[in-house]
């Protein structure tokens, strides 16, 4: 198969699961450095496209669903209402804290800005750590920077790693 092939089904595996993208260019016998480039540009990338979907969906939610719920027909509209009643009803019911709130609530509380920076491209998804920058942290002017600072250095740091666990 020609590297570039390969170079290219690395680009789009790190655009969906980064953490595994150098394993599979070990695995396809790709050199060191065409895994790196694939990686890091595949999710340089992912994060963009995800970064600013991110946005849109925001726009999205804010300003064009009340006209939807304008245009639905009454019957609909009620019955979702009444759904949303019983769903109301049943959440306070529940566990107000999960395990997984709790992390999400200690990880912005304690590590802020770069906790998420950090985390993203190895334990959190690219798209939900996409989601927490734009969310939380947009008006800061050098996130998207730092955020793609760190996809190249932990990339990097992956494939160091993986290339050398594969000489032992």
């Amino acid at each position: 198969m020609p590297v570039f092939i390969k170079m290219i089904q690395v680009f789009f595996l790190a655009m969906i699961k980064y953490f595994y993208a150098p394993i599979y260019g070990l695995a396809v016998k790709l050199d060191f450095w065409n895994t790196y480039f694939a990686l890091i540009s595949g999710g340089s990338l992912a994060f963009l496209l995800y970064y600013h979907i991110t946005r849109l969906l925001q726009i999205y939610y804010k300003h064009f669903m009340p006209s939807v719920n304008s245009i639905i027909p009454g019957k609909v509209l009620s019955s979702f209402q009444n759904w949303k009643k019983r769903r109301k009803e049943r959440r306070r019911q529940r566990k107000k804290f999960t395990r997984w709130n709790k992390i999400l609530v200690k990880l912005k509380r304690d590590y802020g800005m770069w906790g998420i920076i950090l985390l993203t491209p190895v334990f959190i998804s690219l798209p939900i750590g996409a989601f927490l920058l734009r969310k939380y942290y947009s008006e800061k002017n050098l996130a998207l920077f730092y955020m793609l600072t760190s996809i190249v250095i932990e990339g990097f740091i992956l494939c160091v790693i993986y290339w050398q666990m594969a000489k032992i």
